[in-house]
Protein backbone atom coordinates (compact mmCIF):
# COMPACT_ATOMS: atom_id res chain seq x y z
CA UNK A 1 0.00 0.00 0.00
CA UNK A 2 0.79 3.29 -0.55
CA UNK A 3 1.47 6.22 1.94
CA UNK A 4 -1.49 8.05 0.83
CA UNK A 5 -3.66 5.31 0.78
CA UNK A 6 -2.95 4.33 4.36
CA UNK A 7 -3.20 7.14 5.62
CA UNK A 8 -6.82 7.28 3.96
CA UNK A 9 -7.36 3.82 5.50
CA UNK A 10 -6.32 5.39 8.90
CA UNK A 11 -8.65 8.54 8.67
CA UNK A 12 -11.59 6.42 8.00
CA UNK A 13 -10.91 4.37 11.01
CA UNK A 14 -11.02 7.69 13.00
CA UNK A 15 -14.58 8.49 11.33
CA UNK A 16 -15.44 4.66 12.74
CA UNK A 17 -14.24 4.76 15.94
CA UNK A 18 -15.26 8.28 16.85
CA UNK A 19 -19.02 8.61 17.67
CA UNK A 20 -21.23 10.54 15.40
CA UNK A 21 -21.45 14.19 16.42
CA UNK A 22 -24.50 15.75 14.26
CA UNK A 23 -23.47 19.09 13.09
CA UNK A 24 -24.99 22.96 13.88
CA UNK A 25 -26.32 23.33 10.87
CA UNK A 26 -27.80 19.92 10.49
CA UNK A 27 -29.21 20.78 13.96
CA UNK A 28 -30.51 23.99 13.04
CA UNK A 29 -31.97 22.97 10.05
CA UNK A 30 -33.90 20.13 11.69
CA UNK A 31 -35.03 22.51 14.20
CA UNK A 32 -36.29 24.79 11.52
CA UNK A 33 -38.20 22.54 9.57
CA UNK A 34 -39.97 21.01 12.59
CA UNK A 35 -40.95 24.41 13.97
CA UNK A 36 -42.71 25.54 11.01
CA UNK A 37 -44.95 22.45 11.11
CA UNK A 38 -45.39 22.70 14.63
CA UNK A 39 -46.23 26.87 14.55
CA UNK A 40 -48.48 26.06 11.26
CA UNK A 41 -50.71 23.50 13.35
CA UNK A 42 -50.50 25.85 16.65
CA UNK A 43 -51.58 29.00 14.55
CA UNK A 44 -54.71 26.82 12.86
CA UNK A 45 -55.41 25.43 16.43
CA UNK A 46 -55.22 29.16 18.03
CA UNK A 47 -57.33 30.71 14.90
CA UNK A 48 -59.85 28.00 15.35
CA UNK A 49 -60.25 28.86 19.17
CA UNK A 50 -60.29 32.69 18.58
CA UNK A 51 -61.62 33.21 15.46
CA UNK A 52 -59.02 36.06 14.81
CA UNK A 53 -56.39 35.88 12.42
CA UNK A 54 -54.04 38.50 14.23
CA UNK A 55 -54.59 37.18 17.28
CA UNK A 56 -53.46 33.43 16.12
CA UNK A 57 -50.80 34.50 13.86
CA UNK A 58 -49.17 36.25 17.00
CA UNK A 59 -49.15 33.93 19.31
CA UNK A 60 -48.06 31.58 16.57
CA UNK A 61 -45.09 33.94 15.78
CA UNK A 62 -44.09 34.03 19.57
CA UNK A 63 -44.68 30.09 19.92
CA UNK A 64 -41.72 29.64 16.67
CA UNK A 65 -39.13 32.01 18.37
CA UNK A 66 -39.54 30.37 21.50
CA UNK A 67 -39.73 26.78 21.07
CA UNK A 68 -37.03 27.23 17.95
CA UNK A 69 -34.78 28.28 20.37
CA UNK A 70 -35.76 25.47 23.42
CA UNK A 71 -35.38 23.05 20.15
CA UNK A 72 -32.21 24.01 19.47
CA UNK A 73 -30.57 24.07 22.53
CA UNK A 74 -32.02 20.35 23.60
CA UNK A 75 -30.03 19.54 19.96
CA UNK A 76 -27.65 20.36 21.37
CA UNK A 77 -27.54 19.34 24.70
CA UNK A 78 -27.86 15.82 23.85
CA UNK A 79 -24.82 15.83 21.49
CA UNK A 80 -23.13 16.02 25.12
CA UNK A 81 -24.57 12.82 26.62
CA UNK A 82 -22.09 10.10 24.65
CA UNK A 83 -23.95 7.35 22.87
CA UNK A 84 -25.36 4.64 25.23
CA UNK A 85 -24.52 6.59 28.03
CA UNK A 86 -28.08 6.45 28.92
CA UNK A 87 -28.90 3.12 28.32
CA UNK A 88 -25.68 2.32 30.80
CA UNK A 89 -27.13 4.42 33.44
CA UNK A 90 -30.52 2.87 33.17
CA UNK A 91 -28.78 -0.50 33.61
CA UNK A 92 -26.42 0.64 36.39
CA UNK A 93 -29.46 1.74 37.91
CA UNK A 94 -31.75 -0.90 37.34
CA UNK A 95 -30.59 -4.32 36.06
CA UNK A 96 -33.41 -5.94 35.52
CA UNK A 97 -34.20 -3.30 32.33
CA UNK A 98 -31.56 -5.61 30.10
Amino acid sequence: MSASTTEGTDQNKRRIEEPYKESHLRSLLKATSWRVLATLTTTIIAYFITGEVETALTIGGIEFVLKFVIYYLHERAWQLVPRGGIRRLIYRVVPSFK
